[in-house]
C-alpha cells in the first residue's frame, strides 16, 4: 500500500510538471498574441479587412500551438476565434476573461474537463480600450498518459511484488530524466541562449513536447537574427552618410579663408548625403508600413495599363538621360482590384532599377498581359544582370549584388524588398530570370479580383 502511495505521489508530481510545462509554453504565446492584437488596435479591428487578417493570424497561431484561441473586446464580445466562425460576434462570459480585462492575467486548469485556460489582458494604447486573449488547450492526453502508467504500475505491483520495486526505479528514472533534460535546457535558454535545443529521443509525449519547443525556439532565434541583422544594416547605411557629412563639415570649419566655390562644393556634397539619408528613411517607413499592414490595403478597381503608362512617363526623364529606350507593350487591356498607390510604388521600384543598372543605349521593356485569373507585368532590361546564385538574396533588405556600383546609382537597397512585400500583400508572386551581363526579367503575377 505504501508502495502504491509512493507511485501515485511520483506520478502526480510528473503530471504537475507536464501541466506546468504546458503553461510555460502557452503563457509567452498568449502574451505575443495579446501584443499582436494591441498593435492592430480595437478601432481598426472593426474594419472587415483588419478583422479578417486577425482571424487568419489567430488560426495560424492556434495551429502552431495546438490550441483554441479566442479574442475578446471590452464588452466580452468575441472578435476572433480559431474555430471557423464558431463564436465570432457572440458575447461569452468567462471568468478568466473578465479577470484578464480587469488587469489580472490568469491560468486555470479544469481537471474535470482536462482543459487549460490561459487568459491575457490586451490594452490598446491608442484608444484606451481593453480586451483579452484566451488560449484553450486540451491537456487530456497528459492525464490519460499518467492514468495509463498508474494502471500499469498497480498491476505490476500486485503481480510482481518485490520486482516492482526495481521497475519503479527504472520507470521513474525514464520519466524524470527527459523532464530534467528539458528543464535544464529551458533554464539555460531563459538566460538568452536561444541556440540551444532539447535532445529528442523516441516519439513519446516528451519527444513531442521537445520538438514543439524546439520549433518555437527556432522561430524565436530566426526573429532575433533578423532583428539584429536589420539593426546592423540600418546602422551601417546611416553611418556612411553621417561620416561623410562630419568630414565635410570639419573641412569647412578648418578652412578659414576658403574660396566660395569650395564652400558651395562641400555644401552640395552635404546636401547629397542628407538626401541619401532621407531616401533611406522614406524607404524604411514604406517597408515598415507594408510589413505591419498599418493601413491595410486600399483596394480599388482600376486600369493596370494606365497605371503602367503613368509610371513610364514619370521615369522617362531618367531614361532619356542615359539614352535608354523605355518601351511599353500591352497585350490586352487589364482591369484589376488592388491598392493603386502601393502597386505603383512596387512597379516603379523595379522599372527604376532596370534603368539604373542598364548601360547607356540599352532597353527597358514593360509588358502588361493577363489570363482569366491573374494580371502579369513583365519588366525586361538589357542591363548588367544578376548572377544566378544571388537570386534568393536580392529581395532581402539592404542586400546589394555590387555595393560599390549601387552606391554610385544612389540606391538604398530597399526597393526590391518593398516591391516583393507589396506583391505578397496582394497575394501575388514575383520571380526573376537573370544571368550576369545578360540583363534581367522580373515577372509579377497579381490576382485580378480580391
Amino acid at each position: 500500500m505504501l508502495l502504491l502511495t509512493f507511485f501515485f505521489i511520483v506520478l502526480n508530481s510528473i503530471q504537475t510538471n507536464f501541466v506546468s510545462e504546458r503553461e510555460n509554453l502557452l503563457q509567452p504565446a498568449a502574451i505575443m498574441m495579446a501584443n499582436t492584437v494591441a498593435a492592430q488596435g480595437f478601432e481598426r479591428l472593426e474594419q472587415p479587412a483588419a478583422r479578417s487578417l486577425l482571424q487568419n493570424t489567430v488560426r495560424q497561431r492556434a495551429a502552431s500551438y495546438d490550441v483554441r484561441i479566442l479574442v475578446f473586446d471590452d464588452s466580452l464580445q468575441v472578435i476572433a476565434d480559431s474555430l471557423p466562425d464558431d463564436r465570432i460576434g457572440q458575447t461569452v462570459i468567462i471568468s478568466e476573461v473578465i479577470h484578464a480585462i480587469n488587469g489580472t492575467d490568469t491560468i486555470v486548469l479544469f481537471r474535470d474537463r482536462y482543459v487549460l485556460h490561459v487568459a491575457m489582458r490586451v490594452y490598446d494604447v491608442s484608444s484606451g480600450r481593453t480586451g483579452a486573449v484566451l488560449f484553450v488547450a486540451d491537456v487530456s492526453d497528459i492525464f490519460q498518459s499518467i492514468s495509463n502508467i498508474r494502471t500499469t504500475l498497480i498491476l505490476a505491483t500486485l503481480l510482481v511484488g518485490l520486482l516492482s520495486i526495481v521497475l519503479v526505479f527504472v520507470i521513474s528514472n525514464s520519466l524524470i530524466s527527459p523532464l530534467r533534460r528539458i528543464m535544464s535546457v529551458i533554464q539555460r535558454m531563459v538566460t538568452g541562449q536561444l541556440s540551444l535545443r532539447i535532445p529528442v529521443r523516441g516519439n513519446d509525449e516528451y519527444a513531442i513536447l521537445a520538438r514543439a519547443f524546439n520549433t518555437t525556439t527556432e522561430k524565436l532565434e530566426q526573429i532575433e537574427k533578423n532583428r539584429e541583422e536589420f539593426v546592423s544594416n540600418v546602422s551601417h547605411e546611416m553611418k556612411t552618410p553621417l561620416s561623410a557629412i562630419k568630414v565635410l563639415s570639419e573641412s569647412i570649419l578648418l578652412q578659414e579663408h576658403a574660396p566660395e566655390e569650395m564652400y558651395r562644393e562641400f555644401l552640395q556634397d552635404i546636401t547629397g548625403e542628407v538626401d541619401r539619408m532621407t531616401n533611406i528613411t522614406n524607404d524604411l517607413l514604406a517597408l515598415v508600413k507594408v510589413d505591419q499592414r498599418e493601413q491595410g490595403l486600399n483596394i480599388s478597381h482600376f486600369e493596370l495599363n494606365q497605371l503602367v503608362e503613368d509610371i513610364l512617363k514619370r521615369l522617362s526623364p531618367l531614361a532619356e538621360q542615359k539614352k535608354i529606350a523605355l518601351i511599353y507593350e500591352a497585350e490586352r487591356e487589364v482591369q484589376i482590384d488592388a491598392d493603386e498607390i502601393k502597386m505603383s510604388l512596387s512597379i516603379s521600384n523595379i522599372v527604376e532599377n532596370g534603368i539604373k543598372y542598364t548601360p547607356r543605349g540599352g532597353t527597358v521593356r514593360v509588358i502588361v498581359d493577363s489570363d482569366h485569373q491573374y494580371a502579369v507585368i513583365t519588366i525586361q532590361d538589357t542591363g548588367i544582370g544578376i548572377p544566378e546564385d544571388e537570386h534568393d538574396k536580392i529581395f532581402n533588405r539592404f542586400y546589394r549584388v555590387d555595393k560599390t556600383r549601387d552606391r554610385e546609382t544612389g540606391g538604398t537597397g530597399l526597393g526590391l524588398a518593398i516591391a516583393r512585400a507589396t506583391v505578397l500583400l496582394h497575394n501575388g508572386s514575383i520571380r526573376i530570370n537573370s544571368k550576369a551581363d545578360e540583363g534581367s526579367v522580373f515577372v509579377i503575377r497579381l490576382p485580378l479580383r480580391r
